[in-house]
């Protein structure tokens, strides 16, 4: 999507879908912690983090964990947040674009996946096979409701369950939201 629409969202607050203070995204954000197989993590990629509010929880989870956003103030906020977990590195950086040297064990696309168009998807499929090492983990958690959004979020686990790679161990179906773990077979 056009960064504007997200510019004008986060113009006149920092944290406009509540990530920090609605019951839904704590919710949410404990359960997908609870659906990873791993207690600990060697190295994590979390696209689209915003201000860092799941980021925060995830980094305890892992040795190291990447976490990027394209909207600059938010970055701001998500790196002030994380200033004192040394093992997170927060970046300016544009999703599906940006994948850092190197592979890692998991992947997390949280509430980022129903933003990207065709092609925005065929990039970050082709990402996630290049930066992903056999039997790491993607988590992808999505809302399910109504949105204007490239891509219906209820639609990302069979789109993810199309990938002749991936392989769905687990999921979780609620009212509102849908998330899942598939991992990278060998």
């Amino acid at each position: 999507m056009a960064h504007d629409y997200f510019d004008a969202m986060y113009a006149d607050d920092s944290d406009p879908w509540r990530f920090d203070t609605s019951w839904y995204e704590r919710r949410k954000y404990q359960i997908a912690l609870s659906l990873l197989p791993r207690q600990r993590y060697r190295r994590a990629l979390e696209p689209g983090c915003s201000i860092g509010s799941f980021t925060e929880l995830l980094a305890t989870r892992c040795d190291e964990l990447v976490a990027f956003d394209f909207h600059e103030p938010s970055v701001v906020n998500a790196r002030d947040r994380l200033a004192d977990a040394p093992q997170v590195h927060v970046r300016h950086e544009t999703f599906p674009g940006f994948w850092p040297e190197g592979t890692g064990d998991l992947v997390v696309w949280s509430e980022v996946a129903y933003y990207l168009n065709t092609r925005g998807a065929s990039r970050a499929i082709a990402g996630l096979q290049n930066w992903l090492e056999p039997g790491g983990d993607l988590l992808a958690v999505h809302y399910t409701g109504a949105t204007n959004y490239p891509r219906p979020g209820a639609e990302i686990a069979t789109w993810l369950d199309s990938v002749g790679w991936l392989e769905r161990t687990v999921e979780c179906i609620d009212p509102s939201f849908e998330a899942g773990v598939w991992t990278r077979s060998a």
